[in-house]
């Protein structure tokens, strides 16, 4: 009978066990990748949006807002850093339950949170949501405050994101993705202040990163260098936004420099200039472009001069 050996074969095979087929299971992802796991939060780089609160969709003023679509809907499409502004609700009420996320200048006659608002917790509340159905995922905020940080806590205390905090020192390394995954903080929150001993959570971003210039009025006047921070922090942003004559943000200039083919080369310049990969790449109008494609593309790269796989793809629209 011909088919008496691979009979044979096959008894001889051992059935698994269901612990032996779990184990045989492939490893679980970190933002993504298995592969990203094992490295230092510096050594990713994560897709990131400025004023990621101000946008067309939650009614803020058009030249108040930096994006069509809201921060929810970033996150479905893969962003997980995020740029925001916190402020009094009214020059009048200051109550830490009165903090809410605005995109205004306080030099002007006009409080920021004329030109749109979102109550700060309700907006870190879905947050906290989006990261729970995410739980492999490491997320990063950038906070320009306004506010005491007695008003900062108490917005992560509502929302709940105060659970998730990461705490980083000065004189320690930063943890693998997997670290903060499997701690169960894997939010880093950093401020544009100074940091208080009192709020160990809340990091100083000039002290522990660094970010190049932002807002150029073309794509010629970007560059590679640091603007504010510490140059020798190996945390850092790349700034990637325009603004038109009237130092707004522009829609026009982000189709440009959001285009997979031009950020990548960008980023890749900027990564064989400072010797490091960016950490995170900020953009305005997310929905132009595809810089979270633009991510995963370097992630999937050891080293600037790698030959970049092929595009991945994205529904970042």
């Amino acid at each position: 009978m011909k088919f008496a050996p691979l009979l044979c074969f096959l008894l001889l095979i051992p059935l698994l066990s269901p612990a032996q087929f779990a184990q045989q299971e492939l490893p679980e992802p970190c933002n993504g990748s298995p592969d990203l796991c094992s490295r230092r939060y510096y050594q990713v780089t994560f897709p990131e949006t400025h004023n990621a609160h101000a946008t067309l969709d939650e009614d803020f003023l058009v030249y108040a807002a930096n994006h069509r679509s809201n921060l929810s809907n970033q996150y479905d499409a893969g962003y997980r850093a995020f740029m925001i502004d916190a402020h009094h609700r009214l020059p009048e009420a200051t109550a830490p339950e009165d903090t809410a996320f605005c995109h205004g200048s306080s030099a002007t006659p006009f409080h920021p949170c004329a030109y749109g608002s979102i109550d700060a917790v309700e907006l870190l509340s879905t947050l906290h949501a989006k990261m729970n159905e995410t739980p492999r995922d490491v997320v990063t905020i950038l906070l320009e405050v306004a506010v005491p940080f007695e008003n900062i806590e108490y917005i992560f205390v509502e929302s709940g994101l105060i659970e998730r905090v990461h705490v980083q020192r000065m004189d320690q390394a930063w943890p693998t993705l997997e670290q903060m995954i499997d701690s169960g903080r894997n939010l880093v929150v950093f401020v544009e202040a100074r940091a208080d001993s009192a709020y160990p959570w809340l990091h100083d971003f000039t002290a522990q990163g660094w970010t190049t210039d932002f807002a150029e009025s073309s794509s010629a006047d970007q560059t590679c260098d640091v603007y504010r921070g510490d140059g020798d922090q190996p945390v850092w942003h790349l700034n990637n936004w325009l603004s038109n004559e009237q130092g707004l943000s522009t829609w026009t200039g982000a189709a440009e420099i959001n285009d997979y083919d031009f950020l990548l080369a960008r980023a890749l310049q900027c990564w064989e200039f400072q010797g490091l990969r960016p950490t995170f790449i900020a953009v305005d109008w997310w929905t132009e472009g595809d810089a979270v494609a633009v991510t995963q593309t370097l992630n999937a790269m050891d080293h600037w001069s790698d030959e970049p796989p092929r595009r991945a793809t994205t529904d970042s629209r």
